[in-house]
């Protein structure tokens, strides 16, 4: 593989592609169930030119920041490198976002246009049919002050940050390669391999560990429209081993389906992430398939980080496993820590080439990591130089793989008529790892069922509480604090 230059662009990253999806000539490269749609590497180039020649026709400037919002898997596989290769610059956000997150996302963002798969059309979007693609939609923005980025920047990841105002996380196309490149190679992922695709390609897990390796390494890969049973059962009935990156719930689902133990062994690699993985379900999984289901550990700002790789069933509580290759990873003391405990554990610091630039955003200057970046999880290591979790520096809650932050819901449901007081915090959840509740004081004949709805029009379905408590005043502590772990167990219980 030629090397990128030492100030790449998209267009450089879009010769890489090229290069790679020429040299795929094999007729299955692309699997696209329940289509069924076989696509060799030249032919998935063909679709990709043809999304660019089409995005072309509508004028935007050159380097132009386009908003990705879309949810159809092979599309989103076709569409960024057709942007790549019109110099223009992705900034990849979650599809399913709520209207008023949306908004945040051009308010934080500034882009040029918006590009989404959405049903509606919204006025002055310009369709783009590209068969077998649904149906897109690009829609140019007014000028404003746009995003500022470092410059080698091909890519921008959205996440949620402080109190769950968005921010963008700078990507190079030398840090995808390198994170594409230790994944495979810890996991021993060739292009004599091939990776089965059930979760979404626009959250980093799915980004990184399937969308860039097929791009940039030619690992083919079985694309799954919806993650369902039938879905998974034919991808399994076609190949003897594939390796797939599943999310605790997923893997739940799986156990629970009728899909045979037979075809469940041939998901090998296995990987979780997203969500802490339960030892049942490791267990569960290695019993019924003879492969070890590995606990995979990553942040949106500097792509995988460890992988659990013992060859029997090693799933520990917190147990993330080694440093992948190409990734260095030490423990820093933190305030609250003792002198004797330095080195053994502390707040979890990543180092390596597949560190992101940095932290953008629209009015303000770059954030640059510089090849470090400081983690809000605590950790410790063993002997073997394993990693273990022991909980976030922040309020965070992680709802199947997903980030939300209580702030961002107690503003919104501080903002419900009637509400006087809410505090919003995580009670567990055996299938999604936490859960978003909420306990809210408010005017007399205030009900539940009237703030869920408000809840449903501001927030996306994950951020909407499933436990909600209604008070007459909030429990407090001797000091006048908010007594947190009486709401707990107030919520937990019900």
């Amino acid at each position: 593989m030629s090397a990128l230059r030492a100030r790449e662009s998209s267009p450089d990253l879009f010769a890489l592609v090229q290069r790679r999806l020429e040299r795929s000539p094999r007729l299955d490269f692309l699997q696209f169930l329940p289509g069924p749609l076989n696509l060799s590497g030249p032919a998935l180039l063909a679709e990709i030119r043809r999304a660019s020649d089409a995005i072309s026709r509508v004028r935007l400037p050159p380097g132009a920041r386009i908003l990705v919002q879309i949810s159809h898997p092979l599309a989103l596989l076709v569409t960024l490198p057709a942007l790549w290769n019109l110099g223009y610059v992705p900034i990849l956000s979650e599809a399913s976002a709520s209207p008023s997150d949306q908004q945040s996302r051009l308010e934080q963002f500034s882009p040029h246009a918006v590009l989404q798969d959405s049903q509606e059309a919204p006025a002055g979007s310009q369709s783009i049919f590209l068969p077998p693609l649904p149906l897109l939609r690009l829609l140019p923005i007014a000028a404003r002050s746009r995003l500022p980025l470092p410059t080698e920047t091909v890519l921008v990841r959205t996440t949620s940050g402080s109190a769950g105002r968005p921010r963008g996380v700078a990507l190079s196309a030398r840090q995808m390669l390198a994170d594409a490149r230790n994944i495979s190679g810890t996991l021993q992922l060739s292009t004599s391999t091939r990776s089965l695709a059930a979760i979404p390609l626009s959250h980093a897990y799915g980004f990184s560990t399937l969308l860039t390796p097929c791009l940039f390494l030619g690992i083919p890969l079985v694309l799954l429209e919806h993650p369902f049973p039938e879905l998974l059962r034919k991808a399994l009935g076609r190949h003897q081993a594939l390796f797939f990156p599943g999310v605790p719930l997923l893997f739940d689902l799986l156990l629970a389906s009728r899909v045979s133990d037979n075809l469940l062994s041939r998901l090998s690699p296995a990987v979780s992430a997203g969500a802490p993985l339960p030892c049942e379900t490791a267990r569960k999984f290695a019993e019924r398939t003879g492969n070890p289901l590995r606990n995979f550990y990553g942040a949106s700002e500097c792509g995988a980080i460890s992988c659990e790789r013992s060859p029997k069933n090693g799933a520990r509580p917190g147990g993330v496993g080694a440093p992948l290759k190409g990734v260095r990873v030490a423990l820093e003391p933190t305030r609250e820590m003792s002198r004797g405990a330095a080195g053994r554990s502390g707040r979890i610091v990543v180092r390596g080439s597949a560190v992101a630039l940095g932290y953008v955003g629209a009015g303000a200057r770059p954030r640059l990591f510089r090849g470090r970046f400081q983690t809000c999880d605590l950790g410790r290591k063993d002997s073997a130089g394993r990693i273990f979790l022991e909980g976030r520096l922040d309020r965070m809650i992680n709802v199947g793989g997903r980030k939300v932050f209580p702030e961002e819901v107690e503003r919104v449901l501080g903002g419900a008529p009637g509400v006087r007081e809410v505090v919003v915090l995580s009670i567990a959840d055996s299938l999604r790892g936490e859960l978003v509740a909420a306990a809210v004081v408010g005017v007399h004949g205030l009900r539940e069922a009237t703030l869920l709805r408000y809840c449903r029009k501001h927030l996306t379905a994950y951020r909407v509480p499933r436990r909600l408590l209604l008070l007459p005043a909030l429990p407090r502590t001797a000091r006048g604090k908010v007594d947190t772990a009486r709401l707990h167990s107030l919520l937990t219980g019900r």
